[in-house]
């Protein structure tokens, strides 16, 4: 549901990409929506967009009190990363920022962040800085480590005093500013991965497989009012053999992709028709080789395998 404006500026816009669009996760209660919303139109000068349920717009007219934001509709409740696939397919910017209506923007230093992007090896995706209402900074940068037959990332502290981002395994809760181009040619989320946690990390391991990095900047930061932590489900759900198939099924040896099946998760079709047809020609590293040259300047969280 189009933004209520005049037909002639409409089919304009239609030959014109914006640099940024913001996508709002319609995550928590009406009355947070709606602070959301008039705070949004109030300070960012740029295309919004409601990520929300059919049910949601039944409650009230929405179109009428925020004319000026765009509405992407869903009959029913969808994974985090198929509500942001369709907000990429949709906004036609070169970037696109998600937030969720249970946070609050509280930086974002636009000058410093679209020079990040526009640089020549710039980041598939930034992550922000994440406080907790208690105003802590939550340890949500994330490093890759196997744990048993298990990935199984570290948790680290971002270092707030330092201008220089540092690399994120994957974006938490699927928040932060996007590369749309990029982020589709990689494929966008994994639909069929019906966990947040690994739909994000099966993202940002291809990111980094393939080349491309994520990484977190002070210039970008939200906080939760109602939050002290931020709990990840890391249970198996349906899906996972997907990710591992496609993170773990390819060892760089000699400078060479080589197909080795990480048992006990292989998903047969996936890595048919996905790891043998396209990954091994294209994967620039493998996940045990990432593991072992990264590199943290943050602080680790003992509690790491699920609270951050």
């Amino acid at each position: 549901m189009h933004q209520r404006q005049d037909v002639g500026y409409r089919i304009s816009a239609l030959y014109r990409q914006q640099q940024l669009a913001i996508g709002i996760l319609d995550l928590a209660s009406a009355d947070e929506l709606r602070e959301t919303l008039s705070w949004y139109t109030e300070s960012m000068n740029m295309p919004l967009y409601v990520i929300t349920l059919q049910s949601r717009l039944d409650e009230s007219d929405w179109q009428d009190d925020f004319p000026d934001v765009n509405f992407i509709v869903f009959k029913s409740a969808a994974t985090t990363g198929e509500y942001i696939n369709a907000f990429a397919d949709e906004c036609y910017a070169t970037y696109f920022l998600v937030v969720r209506t249970d946070c609050t923007l509280i930086a974002f230093e636009g000058e410093r962040l679209m020079g990040m992007m526009a640089e020549k090896n710039h980041p598939a995706i930034i992550t922000p800085v994440m406080i907790s209402s208690s105003c802590e900074i939550l340890p949500t940068l994330r490093a890759p480590y196997i744990n048993g037959r298990h990935v199984d990332p570290m948790s680290f502290t971002p270092a707030v005093d330092s201008d220089t981002p540092e690399d994120n395994l994957y974006p938490v809760m699927e928040i932060g500013l996007y590369d749309r181009a990029l982020f589709q040619r990689l494929r966008s989320y994994d639909t069929a991965i019906s966990g947040e946690f690994y739909q994000a990390m099966d993202l940002g391991v291809r990111c980094f497989l393939f080349g491309y990095r994520i990484c977190t900047t002070r210039s970008l930061a939200v906080q939760f009012p109602s939050r002290i932590s931020i709990i990840e489900d890391r249970s198996l759900c349906d899906g996972v053999a997907r990710f591992y198939t496609k993170a773990l099924s390819i060892r760089r040896i000699a400078g060479k992709n080589v197909v080795e099946k990480w048992k006990p998760y292989v998903d047969k079709e996936v890595l048919a028709e996905e790891v043998k047809k396209k990954q091994l020609l294209l994967q620039k590293t493998d996940f045990f080789t990432l593991m072992k040259n990264w590199k943290v300047a943050g602080s680790a969280d003992t509690e790491g395998d699920k609270d951050s």
